[in-house]
């Protein structure tokens, strides 16, 4: 038989949550430090607050950027939503094969696309029944603003695998072509460009012709696909759903990019889409700036609050949090966490997105405490002299709401 005062301790230790006093050291040591630092923690079982700490003071998120992003493309958009590169034709394909038209390739950012898919692409031409083609093959970028760079992304880190030319139509991330890394004047420097130049390469390679059947390569060009007179030849397609694993569990700018621009057509109307939803979790907008989808830019601010409320706005949306929650990198286990809390209650039990630049370190997502109470938390060290700093940080103040 347990006492009463002992089954009394016992709900104490299961059932209520943790209060602010826990975390006092954690406070003293933001007091004290060098950097500044947000942090804020809701208990989702209760809905209340549990605990902040500067959570209102405006900061760079870095990654944690992502986080917006994928509510945003989530509830604006649906996990369903497809990323759709469309081969298309004008004009008619003959008995002998020839097709008196174009053939245009309409990109829509899909960041997956590798060499292997442009070979596939070509084939599907080939197989549609043509043979020889009397006219061009025109690469259409026109789902986006033609600007090749992020919002405010820094001179010096671009073009790089991290921070690639953000075109609608591009393979193995834009890094095949000719001055990847310089700011070339070459025609090749231009991503959909090059793409159309290879279809027509592998066309040829398949046996496919301009008109006169010479082994000579179809012309390439750039050009937008008229509305009212194109036939489908080919869709391939993957959903933001599926692309979102990799975005979040790597940190991809790419993927994130991407994903943003499907949001709206320039980066401006992407980022007011972005701010809608922020101001539907009922959180204050003007404390918010969202100039790209990555986190990569340098104009981008937000504040702790503001990301544990998109965060406890996701968890109240089954249709949000189901993909959240799952592509999120998971401490001691996989993604951008793989070699962090990799012992301690944190271990394996942390979901959260990490964001890292030069002179900021961010830790934001979900951790379940041993009341089993999942919690909210966004934790934003800015001004660190190296990451490690802010990475230690958040590590033991995990392992404190774990506890």
């Amino acid at each position: 038989m347990y006492s009463k005062a002992s089954l009394i301790a016992l709900f104490l230790v299961l059932f209520m949550p943790l209060h602010a006093q826990d975390f006092e050291s954690f406070a003293q040591e933001c007091d004290t430090s060098y950097y500044n630092t947000g942090i804020t923690v809701w208990d989702l079982t209760t809905d209340s607050l549990l605990w902040s700490y500067n959570g209102q003071k405006v900061m760079r998120p870095a990654s944690t950027q992502k986080l917006f992003t994928a509510v945003a493309a989530l509830d604006q958009l649906t996990a369903q939503h497809e990323y759709r590169t469309r081969i298309l034709h004008t004009g008619d394909v003959t008995e002998d094969s020839l097709l008196n038209g174009d053939i245009y390739i309409v990109g829509d950012f899909d960041p997956t696309l590798k060499y292997g898919d442009i070979r596939f692409f070509a084939k599907q031409i080939k197989d549609f029944g043509i043979n020889r083609i009397n006219g061009t093959i025109y690469a259409d970028a026109s789902m986006k603003e033609s600007a090749l760079y992020g919002n405010g992304w820094c001179w010096d880190d671009v073009p790089c695998n991290n921070m690639p030319y953000l075109s609608p139509l591009m393979y193995e991330r834009g890094s095949l072509y000719p001055d990847f890394k310089s700011y070339s004047t070459d025609l090749y420097f231009n991503p959909p460009l090059y793409f159309a130049q290879t279809i027509s390469n592998e066309l040829k390679d398949l046996g496919v012709f301009n008109a006169q059947g010479d082994s000579t390569s179809v012309c390439a060009d750039l050009g937008k696909a008229p509305a009212d007179s194109c036939y489908e030849i080919f869709v391939n397609s993957i959903t933001i759903g599926q692309a979102l694993q990799h975005m979040m569990k790597t940190s991809d700018n790419l993927y994130a990019e991407s994903m943003f621009y499907h949001l709206g057509f320039t980066w401006k109307e992407a980022s007011q889409r972005v701010l809608d939803v922020i101001r539907k979790t009922g959180a204050d907008a003007s404390r918010v700036k969202v100039a790209d989808g990555s986190g990569v830019s340098l104009y981008n601010y937000s504040c702790a609050d503001t990301e544990v409320a998109l965060l406890r706005y996701a968890f109240q949306n089954p249709n949000i949090y189901t993909y959240l929650y799952h592509s999120l990198p998971i401490a001691g286990m996989d993604g951008t966490l793989e070699k962090r809390m990799i012992s301690g209650p944190a271990f394996g039990n942390v979901h959260a997105k990490t964001g890292t630049v030069t002179g900021c370190s961010c830790l934001a997502g979900y951790v379940t405490a041993s009341n089993g109470h999942i919690l909210a938390f966004s934790i934003m060290n800015n001004g660190v002299m190296t990451a490690s700093v802010g990475r230690n940080f958040q590590d033991r103040l995990c392992q404190e709401l774990a506890k």
